[in-house]
């Protein structure tokens, strides 16, 4: 039972692979599961005593060989545990909780993510064995088994591959499998079953699990409602659902990002339009930053922000336009579930939709409070205000008409990303000028896109890492990082979440896929509102369908920067006070490392203790591991079998016909239990040795209670009884040659081979 527990538990191992990126992160829960079995198996094979104790000394074997695996650099001997050795682990699992808690699905399996990993399995294995092996309850090992498919559920939305569902129950199916064969081991004989009845067995379970899966494959497909990302929605917070006219949504980052992660570039909403070039669609405003995500506040959902005419205005805006006005009908896609948040164009002076939804004010989100339906369809009437770069310029003095600053930065933030903004925009006093500067610092070329950025160290400021060392992110990073240096400016700024403009796929119809969602900052400008920036690069090697707003290429507007450079071109030279001295060997500055280089030495501080352990080793120990131990799996699982019938009434007897198997002393089902122990008594091995008194004495007294026991109410048990068959045990291999004896050690017969006819008494081995 504890091999066969150990084998589940590797089955369920598929499960997690989604949620970790790289190639051995499964290699310590291996060997840590691997070692508390072997805990478990030595203690049941060579002791006779109850399995109360396992736990206990799997859990030290486990703690016993983190150190090596994790620190074995700092420990003596580089296996017994020390301070230094013991404190560095310890940090490695923080700094694997931190990674866990910052970063979104797949993480990088650095040490400490490698640690909890195993860490976690390794005391589900101890769990499962106690279930299975010791309170002999394998079926709650299913409830061990639900608990690890319900994590990807809850943290990754795409949910669970059929191959590992498939793997996992085949896991737990053997672990049934292999007690019901114990059990009928210690019990009694198979009986035959005819091929006509094995054959109606087969379908009837057939039957009911065709019963029990179809319905549940069938079921989703046909009502949409019952999506398969219920848990992730549940866990991450994008429930809404009314209490006290308040309702609040969470993580919508999140479900941008598993929008872009998307292996399949789907089909989010189609609209038509009569704009020529229309505008970012908005789902979600972020106006909340606690030093390293970006959140929203609560929105409420009383009666005096239900949406029934028009929208109010935009913040900052006197009156509403005079331009004429543009419709636009969008229709989200069936396969999408339903949005609780509308992508609505900027700004969205009506909205015609079935159902109760609410307006907030001071961002103009639409929502709603009820499970949306899938496919929902709606019409938005919008007034795209022209904002030009002069309008922007002119904005200058207090944003006086904003509810909120939207200028506070926490404490938090390291004094890297003020010195930056002030290196990026003190060169001009003008909030406009300032926000284009900002923009072209992240456009420049300076950065890179990319959707799987480097893995921050967990001694780093994420947002000073991003700015300062590896300039490498997508949408999310970029957006929020320049609306807090917008902040540090004195510009106000929040970070809009939802779509662009999508791709045009006829006369005034556009398509939005899951590839279009996207993140990016509004600052504010008294008299202009809230205006889009667009920090993020895009066209190739970029998010393809990010554009920057017309009204940010600074119109013509310039500040001079202070320039120590001589100009390009000048035929100015330059002053003997102004040429630099020729450095001396003691100034020369080192050569410079690559960028690559620095990218590496950032990405892998030395004594961190965040590099993945040096496992290279495992797979050939492990590998020389199980040529050593294969041999000896044979005697393991017949010497389980033999300890779990000492003690069981009725079981002695069918423990002495399996020794009599293994041995080759041949078992006739039609003898007597008196004769059966009159003819062992009688052996005596090649020098005419007959078996020892006390052991002719316990076959009798064995014979006369498997007698008793058959004709009794109930089987009964003794002490005595199992001592007899202890005693029988040890003595019966002395009349047979020691060949024999290795061969029903290593290759116990009894495990394959059940007599089910009269064997022929082997008096030949007598003679």
């Amino acid at each position: 039972m504890p091999l066969a527990a150990l084998v589940s538990l590797l089955c369920a191992l598929p499960l997690i692979a989604p949620l970790v990126r790289g190639d051995d992160w499964w290699l310590p829960a291996v060997l840590l599961m691997g070692a508390a079995t072997a805990v478990s198996v030595l203690y049941r094979v060579l002791t006779g005593w109850l399995g109360l104790l396992v736990p206990v000394l799997q859990l030290a074997v486990v703690a016993l060989l983190v150190v090596p695996l994790f620190a074995g650099h700092l420990a003596p001997l580089g296996v017994l545990p020390s301070g230094a050795a013991v404190g560095h682990v310890l940090t490695a699992f923080s700094q694997g909780l931190e990674v866990i808690d910052t970063n979104e699905p797949p993480v990088t399996a650095t040490a400490g993510v490698m640690l909890i990993i195993a860490l976690a399995f390794a005391l589900f294995l101890v769990a499962a064995d106690f279930l299975a092996a010791t309170a002999r309850c394998p079926g709650m090992v299913g409830g061990l088994l639900l608990a690890l498919a319900v994590v990807p559920l809850v943290v990754e939305g795409s949910g669970i591959g059929t191959g590992a569902v498939v793997v996992c129950v085949f896991g737990f199916v053997q672990l049934l499998a292999v007690d019901m064969w114990v059990r009928g081991r210690e019990w009694g004989v198979a009986v035959p079953t005819p091929p006509l009845g094995a054959l109606r067995h087969g379908a009837a379970a057939a039957l009911a699990a065709t019963v029990a899966v179809v319905p549940a494959l069938a079921l989703p497909a046909a009502l949409p409602g019952l999506r398969t990302d219920a848990f992730h929605t549940l866990a991450q917070g994008t429930y809404v659902g009314r209490q006290n006219d308040v309702i609040t949504t969470t993580h919508p980052l999140v479900s941008m990002r598993r929008d872009l992660l998307s292996s399949s570039d789907r089909t989010v909403l189609t609209y038509r339009t009569d704009a020529e070039e229309p505008g970012y669609l908005r789902r979600y405003v972020l106006d909340e930053f606690d030093g390293v995500n970006w959140t929203m506040n609560p929105v409420d959902a009383s009666g005096d922000t239900r949406v029934q005419d028009e929208l109010p205005l935009p913040t900052g805006w006197p009156s509403a336009p005079e331009e004429d006005t543009v419709m636009t009908r969008v229709s989200l896609d069936s396969d999408v579930e339903g949005m609780d948040f509308l992508p609505l164009p900027y700004w969205a002076r009506s909205v015609d939709v079935s159902g109760d939804w609410y307006v907030h004010p001071d961002s103009l989100m639409v929502f709603t409070t009820e499970q949306p339906p899938t496919g929902l369809s709606f019409t938005v009437e919008t007034t795209e205000r022209e904002v030009t770069a002069e309008d922007l310029a002119g904005a200058a003095g207090s944003p006086l008409s904003l509810p909120g600053d939207f200028r506070s930065v926490p404490s938090s933030v390291g004094r890297e990303v003020r010195e930056l903004t002030e290196e990026v925009t003190g060169h001009t006093d003008s909030p406009y000028l300032k926000a284009v500067a900002l923009q072209e610092f992240f456009t420049s070329g300076d950065f890179t896109y990319s959707l799987r950025p480097p893995e921050v160290p967990a001694d780093a400021d994420p947002l000073v890492h991003f700015l300062t060392v590896d300039r490498t992110g997508y949408c999310q990073q970029f957006a929020g990082a320049m609306a807090v240096m917008a902040r540090q400016a004195g510009i106000p700024a929040r970070v809009a979440v939802g779509y662009t403009a999508g791709e045009r796929t006829g006369d005034g119809r556009w398509t939005v896929t899951s590839g279009d969602a996207h993140a990016w900052p509004e600052l504010y400008f008294e008299g202009a509102g809230w205006v889009r920036f667009e920090p993020t690069p895009g066209g190739v090697g970029g998010q393809g369908s990010a554009t920057e707003p017309e009204y940010t290429d600074g119109g013509g507007l310039t500040a001079e920067r202070p320039d120590p450079e001589p100009t390009p071109g000048s035929t100015e030279e330059p002053t003997p006070e102004q040429e630099e001295p020729e450095p001396t060997p003691e100034d020369s500055p080192s050569p410079s490392p690559s960028a690559e280089e620095e990218q590496e030495a950032a990405a892998a501080p030395a004594g961190d203790g965040r590099d993945a352990p040096d496992l290279s080793w495992l797979p050939a120990a492990a590998a020389v591991a199980a040529l050593l131990l294969l041999p000896f799996l044979p005697a393991a699982v017949r010497a389980s079998v033999r300890r779990s019938r000492l003690g069981r009434p009725g079981a002695a007897w069918r423990e002495l016909r399996d020794t009599c198997v293994d041995l080759g002393l041949g078992w006739d089902l039609a003898e007597s239990p008196r004769g059966t122990a009159a003819r062992l008594a009688a052996l005596r091995d090649a020098d005419r040795v007959p078996l020892p008194e006390e052991t002719r004495a316990a076959l009798h007294r064995l014979a006369l209670a498997e007698e008793r026991d058959r004709y009794a109410p109930a089987a009964s048990w003794s002490e005595e009884v199992g001592a007899d068959l202890r005693v029988i045990v040890r003595g019966l291999p002395a009349v047979v040659p020691r060949g024999v004896r290795l061969r029903a050690a290593l290759l116990p017969r009894s495990l394959w081979d059940r007599p089910r006819r009269p064997v022929a008494d082997p008096t030949p081995q007598n003679a």
